[in-house]
């Protein structure tokens, strides 16, 4: 649809990704069931909530189109995120649920043997949440959810954000304007698509980067095909191009890591992600983005991915190369590239190298910057830690572009049901779990967990220090 001037709304979320997704989903949700005990929970069942927000999404695209796009490009069957990272900030096992409820419990892929060596002393393991979703049933459980939060979709791209706290103005590609008193920034790539630079100079008849979806589906049967990277992408490219029948080189710059996620594991570790996301917060800026390299060291390949690749070696179906590769040449149609100390020609690179951060190469965060400066470090702002724009306390930024704040998985879907946590939480819209005595006279949400042992007469009325402690122990772990 399109917005006219007069709209207003409580939340504009700018994007419509996964974590523009995850957005609305905390901010209109009233609690999250998986941060109340039992007891809570049934209580939380039988009272009602505050008014929801109004919420708008501004993207040129419908939800997720890119995640869409990508998964068909490439033809990616199953993520790489386990069953718990999702959309849905209600509920971290619904995606589960919704898996069981429509009879396709055999999209959740069982975690294999390795993996399962790594994760079997975690939290929730046996459950099933490590499990892994087929492309497909994340897709329907994120349409689902669509149609259950409810918001506004405005068709159009977002050129700038003006005003102040309370009375931001959003202005649309489409010549509209959005007015909200909250902008929250999903803006996923946080920069452009990164080339090696000896390769800059090619032509884009010869390479492209694989972001360009409808190039990458165009691969001719026979094409002398070389990819360039180091990470799952550029695995996937290689895989696609086998099944077309090209004849396939992969370059990596080092040794292809193998890893089930691109992450250690022990950042999914409830025992140790709260210390791990404590300590990466008390370090400066400048060794947070350290961190996040080393951590994510380059990028990285599942094992299932990597059985994959070595039989297709074996079959002589690619050869794999360890090393830097320098064009010699152009000629025409195709390029002669030297890998390994010979020369080979080829009619297609394909760039598989990520993104390079770099907040002045989009757009609107260009506007921004140029509007209300704030620190960079490495091309990514330097955020509050309520991942708030500067002095501002409602303009929010989530995704890859809050990784000094959030953390390595800043881009990734866990990441961005944090980042969705942290602006719910700073926002206020959880406060009413809080009170004890709510003026409509409902039950508290979170009450007093003491109260049953009868130490107190009082315990019943008064479960303030209580419940602040628990709240608190909850924005630690969720801003850190």
């Amino acid at each position: 649809m399109v917005a006219s001037e007069s709209q207003q709304y409580d939340v504009c979320i700018v994007g419509a990704g996964p974590g523009g997704l995850a957005a609305p989903s905390a901010i209109l949700e009233p609690y999250s069931i998986d941060e109340l005990a039992k007891d809570q929970a049934d209580r939380a069942a039988h009272t009602k909530p505050p008014q929801h927000p109004s919420v708008c999404v501004v993207d040129p695209q419908p939800w997720l189109s890119s995640w869409k796009a990508r998964f068909a490009a490439l033809e990616i069957n199953w993520l790489r995120s386990p069953a718990m990272a999702h959309c849905d900030m209600f509920d971290s096992w619904s995606l589960g649920a919704f898996a069981h409820t429509q009879g396709r419990s055999s999209e959740l892929l069982a975690t294999n043997a390795e993996c399962w060596k790594v994760i079997k002393g975690l939290e929730n393991t046996q459950a099933g949440l490590f499990n892994l979703p087929s492309s497909k049933l994340f897709i329907d459980f994120c349409d689902e959810l669509v149609q259950r939060l409810p918001h506004v979709l405005v068709q159009g791209k977002a050129t700038s954000v003006r005003g102040s706290d309370g009375a931001f103005e959003v202005e649309v590609s489409n010549g509209s304007f959005v007015s909200a008193k909250t902008v929250v920034l999903a803006l996923g790539v946080p920069g452009a698509p990164a080339v090696p630079p000896a390769f800059k100079h090619l032509p884009e008849r010869i390479a492209f980067h694989t972001e360009d979806c409808e190039r990458i589906c165009k691969l001719q049967k026979g094409c002398r095909v070389l990819v360039i990277g180091g990470g799952l992408t550029s695995v996937q490219a290689a895989q696609l191009a086998i099944r077309r029948h090209c004849k396939v080189t992969l370059c990596s710059r080092r040794q292809l890591v193998t890893r089930n996620f691109d992450i250690p594991i022990e950042w999914f570790d409830p025992r140790k992600q709260g210390r791990l996301r404590h300590d990466f917060w008390l370090l400066p800026a400048e060794e947070r983005l350290t961190h996040l390299r080393a951590t994510k060291g380059g990028g990285s390949v599942p094992n299932w991915y990597m059985e994959q690749l070595k039989a297709s070696q074996a079959a002589g179906d690619i050869e794999v190369i360890c090393g830097e590769a320098e064009v010699c040449s152009v000629n025409g149609a195709s390029v002669e590239v030297k890998l390994a100390g010979r020369c080979q020609h080829f009619d297609q690179v394909i760039f598989a190298c990520g993104h390079k951060p770099d907040i002045t190469a989009l757009p609107l965060t260009r506007e921004l910057q140029a509007q209300w400066p704030i620190p960079t470090v490495g091309g990514l702002p330097v955020l509050s830690k309520d991942l708030q724009w500067g002095t501002h306390e409602q303009l929010f930024v989530v995704g890859a572009l809050s990784g000094l704040q959030i953390g390595p998985d800043a881009a990734n879907l866990m990441g961005c049901r944090r980042a969705a946590e942290v602006v719910a939480q700073s926002l206020g819209l959880r406060l009413w779990q809080r009170f004890s005595k709510p003026s409509d006279g409902s039950i508290s949400i979170c009450g007093n967990r003491y109260a049953a042992l009868g130490d107190s007469e009082d315990d019943d009325d008064d479960d303030t220090t209580d419940v602040e402690t628990v709240d608190s122990g909850l924005d630690t772990d969720s801003t850190s």
